[in-house]
């Protein structure tokens, strides 16, 4: 079982990442999905794509002592499972997956491959101050820092609707391979200041939030 870790937080989130070796079958017999999920799952015409919904749901899994019956989505898209008065957030990239919990509490994680590309596409999540404060050393990982934390916003808020780029607002940090941030996510009748946790770890950058 390629279970990178699991841990749990001191906030009271746990964390399963996995790594994925096996191939869909060997992921497929190992995991007991509903009807439903199994439509969806056949959707998926990539066998990557199919891969890694699969070792998604065995990361979700391995967070729960009597594993997961069924994962449902509402109606914005965000992932929770039926009766469980808990919240959980689910992402994948590449060769890993990870699930994300927490029993009273809403949550958010995002997982990406570094790529030199993103500079590319950087002014499509972050203004125009936001690029400046991250322009110098180690400019790629700092940018892979503040997508991966959007993203972790987004789906920690849960709803449609939202821009990475104008309604969430990452403030200057120090980036190392392990650190936090702080960021506000805000509307015209809303705004909340969160704190973002991130590691860089084999080329890859994982961000994720748990605030009240």
């Amino acid at each position: 079982m390629p279970i990178r870790y699991i841990k749990t937080l001191a906030n009271g989130s746990s964390l399963c990442l996995w790594q994925i070796e096996e191939s869909e079958e060997e992921l497929r017999s190992s995991l007991c999905i509903s009807n439903r999920e199994q439509n969806e799952l056949l959707a998926i015409r990539s066998e990557k794509g199919r891969i890694r919904w699969l070792a998604v749901r065995q990361a979700l899994n391995a967070l729960f002592p009597e594993g997961v019956a069924e994962c449902f989505k509402d109606e914005h898209g965000k992932p929770y499972i039926d009766k469980y008065e808990g919240y959980i957030s689910l992402s994948h990239s590449n060769d890993f997956a990870i699930a994300m919990v927490h029993p009273k509490h809403a949550v958010g994680v995002d997982i990406e491959i570094i790529q030199p590309k993103i500079r590319r596409i950087a002014k499509k999540f972050l203004k125009d101050f936001e690029i400046e404060r991250v322009n110098g050393e180690h400019k790629i990982e700092r940018l892979y820092v503040c997508w991966c934390a959007k993203e972790a916003i987004f789906k920690w808020q849960g709803k449609k609707g939202i821009s990475l780029k104008q309604n969430i607002e990452i403030e200057a940090f120090q980036y190392q391979e392990t650190g936090k941030l702080d960021a506000r996510l805000y509307t015209s009748d809303f705004s909340q200041h969160l704190t973002v946790d991130y590691e860089k770890m084999d080329g890859y950058l994982l961000a994720y939030v748990c605030n009240a």
